[in-house]
C-alpha cells in the first residue's frame, strides 16, 4: 500500500514509519500542511493519514483543498481532538475515518483496510507492463516469470514507473516521488538507482524496457 503519512509530532511518525513499513507498506511523511496539498497533486496515493495540527496549513484545510482538487483518496484522521462538533466537520469535509490519539497501530491498520474496501480499491492490486509484474502486497517484481532482485527505493523506482509507462520521469519527478519533495537533491543519486534497476531489470533480456530520455529523465517503453 502506498501512504502518506502527514504528521509533524515526529514522535508520533516516527513510531508510524516504522511500523507501517514493517507490513510492507511504502510511506512517504510529510510534516507541512502546504507541502501535503502539493504532494498529493502531484503523487497517487492509495490512503493519506492526516493529522489536523500542522504547520503550514491545518489539517482540515488540507482535507477541503485535496476534495476540492477531486481527489478521492481515502483520508483518515488523526487527532488529539475529540469533540463531536470537530468530528461532525471532518466529515462533512470528505474524512472517510477518524482516529483519537492515542490508538492502538492494530486498530489503525484495521480501518485503513475498511477504508480501502469502501473504496473498492485492493491494497494487493499488480501493476503489470509487458512482462514485467509487481504484486504490491509482497513487495516484489518478476519478469517474464523470474524475480527482479530489487529492494527498497529501487523497487520503489520501479513501482513509479509501472504506474506510468510510456511516460517521460525527470530526475525531480522521481527525487519527490520517491525520496521526498523536501529532500536535498545529489547528484546522480537517481542515475546510479537507475543503473542497478536496469542492470537486474533488463540485461538478462533481449527487449529492453529502461529508456534513457537524453537529458530530461526515464521512462518504461517497448
Amino acid at each position: 500500500m502506498n501512504i502518506l503519512l502527514v504528521e509533524d509530532d515526529k514522535e508520533v511518525s516516527g513510531i508510524l514509519c516504522k511500523c507501517l513499513r514493517a507490513e510492507h507498506h511504502d510511506v512517504e511523511l510529510i510534516e507541512n500542511g502546504e507541502m501535503a496539498i502539493k504532494t498529493v497533486n502531484q503523487n497517487s496515493k492509495d490512503i493519506i493519514l492526516l493529522d489536523l495540527m500542522l504547520p503550514g496549513a491545518t489539517g482540515d484545510y488540507v482535507l477541503k483543498h485535496i476534495r476540492a482538487a477531486q481527489v478521492q483518496t481515502p483520508v483518515i484522521i488523526m487527532t488529539g481532538l475529540f469533540e463531536l462538533h470537530t468530528k461532525v466537520k471532518l466529515f462533512d469535509l470528505g474524512a472517510d475515518d477518524y482516529l483519537i490519539k492515542p490508538f492502538e497501530f492494530q486498530e489503525l491498520l484495521a480501518r485503513m483496510k475498511a477504508a480501502l474496501r469502501r473504496q473498492g480499491i485492493e491494497s494487493s492490486k499488480l501493476l503489470i507492463y509487458e512482462d514485467v509484474v509487481l504484486d504490491k502486497a509482497k513487495r516484489q517484481a518478476t519478469r517474464a516469470g523470474k524475480i527482479i532482485d530489487i529492494k527498497g527505493k529501487r523497487l520503489k523506482i520501479l513501482e513509479y514507473m509501472l504506474t506510468r509507462p510510456e511516460q517521460v520521469l525527470t530526475r525531480d519527478m522521481i527525487m519527490d516521488h520517491v525520496w521526498g519533495p523536501s529532500t536535498e537533491r545529489f547528484a546522480n543519486v537517481v542515475d546510479v538507482h537507475i543503473h542497478h534497476i536496469r542492470e537486474k531489470l533488463d540485461k538478462p533480456y533481449k527487449i529492453k524496457l529502461l529508456k534513457t530520455v537524453s537529458t530530461t529523465g526515464y521512462k518504461l517503453s517497448k
